[in-house]
């Protein structure tokens, strides 16, 4: 019920029984492949907050539901109707796409990547303590990230943003573009954040709002103006972000994955020395990327006698569920480990969109795909 109620992120209400009874086929489809609920991390990996995997009971318990005709219980005996609690336990800041904007995909695309460049209000320094999207036009809106941008980064997305003469600018390259971004959070979830974490956040910052628009879902043109809260404290233990990426994949050909290719593999190791200085800190979660054609996907920390310890394992990726895994325990990189990254894409004939024949693509926006994990972490 955090997704499937009126003006919420999925398009079906299930908070009445005839809704229910008459999607009762659908529902048990969904649940028996785990398409839903949308939780793509393997549970075998690690424990994570939030886990909203069904048990193999409740699995059987559907099925039975829907075996037995999708019967109805004694009305007088329903439990009475419960509203979802709010993502964020407090809204401090509100921010979004300064003006209505009309996706526009490139020819021959189905997909927009827009930045906007929104000014941080607060003139003190803190920490974002929580976050929760709001998109504005959920049928155009696939998913969107939230980086933080100081100094000459936070100059560079302003003088883009007021040189396009349209609200925002393009910027099908991401977060990479930019220096030292600090990813704040990513997806169309929200809430706050785990274990008394903040990610810091500086006055005169500028928030990137990177969104991710698609016009594959829908035939009538439309506009989006998405905002998202921000939870904001003063005092927080501080989290800081690594993304973990190649740099040679960002170049040219340096992640092509070939026309009809249906198990390209990708794969990356390095000590993140330059987040960490080489000192220990805790993994608190990681929250992957990739796009259409990603479908699998594995983070690691990999010790320095060869043995591994699992972040995250996705054995199938879902574009449009990205969101941040944050574990219950958080786990230790030590100085001197390495962590590993791989990503599986599927370019075949059968993983196209409508009407399109498989074609060579590299890194990048619109029409291709990208393999980043980003890392929360804290100092001890």
């Amino acid at each position: 019920m955090s997704c499937h109620t009126p003006g919420g992120l999925a398009p079906l209400d299930l908070g009445t029984f005839s809704t229910v009874k008459a999607a009762a086929r659908s529902i048990e489809s969904a649940v028996v492949s785990r398409r839903m609920p949308p939780f793509m991390a393997a549970p075998c990996c690690a424990d994570y907050a939030g886990d909203r995997n069904l048990s193999v009971e409740e699995i059987e318990l559907i099925k039975a539901f829907v075996a037995a005709g999708a019967p109805e219980g004694d009305p007088a005996a329903a439990p009475p109707h419960v509203t979802p609690p709010p993502l964020l336990s407090r809204v401090d800041v509100t921010l979004g796409v300064p003006a209505p904007y009309t996706p526009a995909p490139p020819v021959g695309s189905t997909d927009d990547n827009r930045c906007f460049a929104l000014e941080w209000p607060l003139e003190e320094d803190g920490f974002i303590t929580g976050l929760s999207p709001r998109p504005g036009n959920r049928a155009l809106v696939h998913h969107l990230l939230v980086a933080a941008l100081v100094g000459d980064a936070a100059i560079d997305a302003r003088n883009l943003d007021q040189a396009d003469p349209l609200p925002g600018f393009d910027c099908n390259g991401g977060l990479g573009r930019f220096k030292d971004p600090r990813p704040l959070g990513g997806s169309l979830l929200g809430g706050d954040l785990p274990n008394g974490i903040g990610a810091p956040v500086k006055a005169g910052s500028v928030l990137l709002l990177n969104v991710h628009y698609s016009v594959a879902r829908t035939t009538l043109p439309g506009t989006d103006q998405t905002e998202i809260d921000f939870k904001f404290d003063r005092n927080a233990t501080p989290s800081d972000a690594m993304a973990i990426f190649n740099p040679a994949w960002l170049v040219g050909t340096g992640m092509q994955v070939k026309a009809g290719d249906a198990n390209a593999a990708f794969f990356y190791s390095a000590k993140p020395d330059l987040f960490t200085g080489g000192k220990r800190v805790l993994i608190q979660g990681v929250t992957p990327h990739m796009h259409h054609y990603g479908d699998k996907l594995t983070v690691r920390i990999i010790a320095a006698d060869g043995t591994q310890r699992c972040l995250l394992e996705i054995p199938r990726w879902e574009f449009g569920w990205e969101q941040p895994y944050w574990l219950k325990t958080p786990m230790p990189l030590e100085p001197g480990e390495r962590v590993y990254l791989e990503c599986r894409f599927d370019n075949s004939e059968a993983n196209q969109p409508p009407g399109r024949a498989p074609s060579d693509f590299a890194w990048g926006g619109n029409d291709q795909d990208m393999c980043t994990a980003f890392l929360s972490f804290t100092r001890p």
